[in-house]
């Protein structure tokens, strides 16, 4: 393997654990699913009618999956039908009766329903999709049901506030445990980056376990993706279980209609992030057609900037427009009279680095979507400490100036050993043309993937 290559995390004790880690989430899930149906069957379905209702709303749920760009899929309408289901309880004044073995068994029935017309497409979803989905609602029924069967939560269920409050905190710690689930389960990343992330996004409606990879968009890693419990699914699970007590089971489609139509605007998502992919890609392969880049330059930029950017914790968004911005970064060379040879802007004078830089951010500004990548692009040239410039770019910037540096320095040659003159090189202008926090971070990325 080359020094520019990054690969997910695989050798070391911590690659092994989370690997073990990672496959007892699936064992765990598949023997909850196998239990629960076995227990269901053996005694009987409790309440037949609720199980076939709730089961319908999930089975449709996941025959009305999304499929994002990247080829991510979500099912929010399916999550908040297992969630309700879970939390349900009564109906119209029908105490309901089913136990959390029931629960399971209905879920991981209803997604064999609602995932057969996507295997018979070919897109049959990951056992750790299955997985986290069953035990997400396992682990909300465990602790509501057997509470609410006792008649433990008849205290708190006779204040309305404190009911409320108690659904609130089952949610959160139903989200909680679907979060850590999906860092365990991404053997490919750091555990702590991607925990962290699902942990900022539980204010979203859904939860992106999968972080924004190399190319723009999600890391391919099917087995997790755009399928948390959010605030969004938890509060729309919450009002269906909370509703059936005044409407009974017509609460259900008053409102899973509305959050079908919400299904609609994440279509509109698909497209708008689509268009943003398609103009990215056209603009990143245009350095090198024109022969104004080194081949593979721009991939493995984006690249090693991404697994940069996890490790320091950017975000979801950051990540997309640090992706976008270092697949682009190289194309204000393309304005240019005399072309770069080799398209290695690293020894130029800095104010003609600054100047390309600022050429390509005038070019991606033209799309008229990309404004806040073309201000990473225009900022990738300036130097992290400049007295005269007042602060630092920011850390996107900074992270591309970083790891271009780095690729230009080391794409001569495939020698491992040339990795410690770059650094050398690198730490000597740290504080001052680099960032040595992304400096360091970067050294730690390439010494995972050895």
């Amino acid at each position: 393997m080359t020094a520019t290559e990054v690969r997910p995390e695989q050798g070391g004790t911590a690659g092994r654990l989370r690997a073990h880690t990672g496959t007892a989430v699936l064992v765990l899930g598949a023997l909850a699913a196998v239990a629960a149906v076995a227990a269901t069957a053996a005694r009987g379905v409790v309440q037949p009618s609720y199980a076939l209702v709730f089961g319908t709303v999930i089975a449709v749920g996941e025959m009305a999956r999304v499929t994002l760009p990247d080829g991510r899929e979500t099912a929010p309408l399916g999550a908040a039908g297992a969630l309700a289901y879970a939390l349900l309880p009564d109906v119209h004044g029908t105490v309901s009766r089913h136990g959390v073995l029931q629960v399971v068994a209905v879920v991981g029935v209803a997604l064999l329903a609602g995932t057969l017309p996507h295997v018979a497409r070919g897109r049959a979803p990951a056992p750790a999709y299955v997985a986290r989905r069953l035990l997400a609602a396992g682990f909300a029924a465990t602790l509501f049901r057997p509470l609410y069967a006792t008649g433990g939560l008849d205290p708190v269920m006779a204040r309305g506030w404190a009911y409320g409050t108690f659904l609130v905190l089952v949610v959160l710690l139903t989200s909680l445990c679907d979060a850590v689930a999906a860092a365990i389960v991404r053997v490919g990343g750091p555990f702590c980056p991607v925990l962290l992330a699902e942990l900022r996004a539980l204010c979203a409606g859904l939860s992106p376990t999968e972080r924004i990879g190399p190319d723009g968009e999600g890391t391919g890693n099917r087995a997790c993706g755009l399928t948390g419990i959010g605030t969004a699914v938890g509060a729309t699970g919450m009002l269906i279980a909370l509703s059936t007590s005044a409407l009974g089971l017509w609460a259900v489609p008053v409102f899973c209609v509305p959050s079908l139509l919400v299904l609609l605007s994440f279509r509109r998502y698909t497209a708008t992030r689509m268009v943003h992919r398609q103009t990215v890609d056209a603009l990143s392969r245009l350095p090198e057609a024109a022969g104004c880049g080194s081949p593979g330059h721009a991939a493995r930029v984006g690249e090693l900037a991404h697994a940069v950017g996890v490790d320091l914790g950017l975000g979801e968004v950051e990540l997309r427009e640090l992706a976008y911005a270092a697949k682009m970064h190289d194309i204000g060379q393309l304005a240019l009279v005399d072309p770069v040879p080799g398209g290695t802007t690293l020894d130029l004078p800095e104010a003609e680095q600054r100047r390309i830089a600022r050429l390509g951010a005038d070019v991606i500004r033209e799309s008229g979507v990309l404004d806040r990548v073309a201000t990473i692009v225009a900022a990738q040239a300036d130097p992290y400490h400049d007295d005269a410039a007042g602060p630092p770019p920011p850390l996107a910037s900074r992270i591309i100036k970083v790891v271009n540096a780095y690729d230009d320095l080391i794409a001569p040659t495939d020698d491992p050993r040339a990795r410690r003159e770059v650094f050398a090189r690198l730490r000597a202008d740290a504080a001052g043309a680099y960032d040595p926090r992304v400096v360091e971070a970067l050294a730690q990325v390439l010494e995972r993937t050895d």
